[in-house]
């Protein structure tokens, strides 16, 4: 007894579908939507940010710049992130990205920001939005694009702090945006 003969046209769609669904799950794991493990904070670079142990959906810290929240979705991008440290300064460029609505990522920093004792000192929106903070002796500017081709925004933190105006005594602040704090 022969077995019948499947007709070419369901062999095909058949093996058509299989492939199509493994390239769709390999896809997921190169965007990191797979069961994978993450690189936030397992390096054990001082500049990398740390991510918290509990769980991967809150906010994490840059290491060097602790009063900074970056939001979970956000990934650090250590080939354009610069740190610079001398006697009397720190500050450097950290360098992001994510796949987030650049509205609701410039909301973020709009809210977490001020709870860490940063004031906004100012903000642009057009295409890209710009949002300038100050504290004392300390400034951060955060410029946020979006890259629509890939469907990802790109966060730039630029910070700046002049360390030696809390060692020398003085009460004057160094404050580039001209907001007295």
């Amino acid at each position: 007894m022969t077995m019948p003969r499947k007709p070419f046209r369901t062999v095909f769609l058949s093996t058509v579908l299989a492939l199509t669904s493994l390239v769709a799950l390999s896809g997921c794991a190169e965007l990191g939507l797979g069961g994978g493990s993450s690189d936030k904070g397992a390096s054990a670079d001082p500049f990398a940010a740390t991510a918290p142990s509990s769980s991967m959906e809150q906010p994490y810290r840059a290491n060097e710049f602790s009063d900074i929240l970056i939001p979970s979705e956000f990934s650090w991008d250590r080939e354009k992130s610069m740190i610079v440290r001398t006697d009397s300064y720190v500050g450097g460029v950290l360098q992001y990205t994510g796949r987030v609505d650049i509205t609701s990522a410039a909301d973020f920093f709009s809210n977490n920001m001020p709870r860490n004792g940063w004031k906004l000192a100012g903000s642009t929106k057009y295409k890209n939005i710009l949002l300038a903070f100050i504290k004392q002796n300390k400034t951060c500017t955060i410029v946020l694009s979006e890259d629509k081709l890939l469907m990802r925004t790109e966060i730039a933190i630029y910070v700046a702090e002049d360390t030696s105006a809390g060692h020398a005594g003085g009460s004057k602040s160094s404050n580039p945006f001209g907001s007295g704090m």
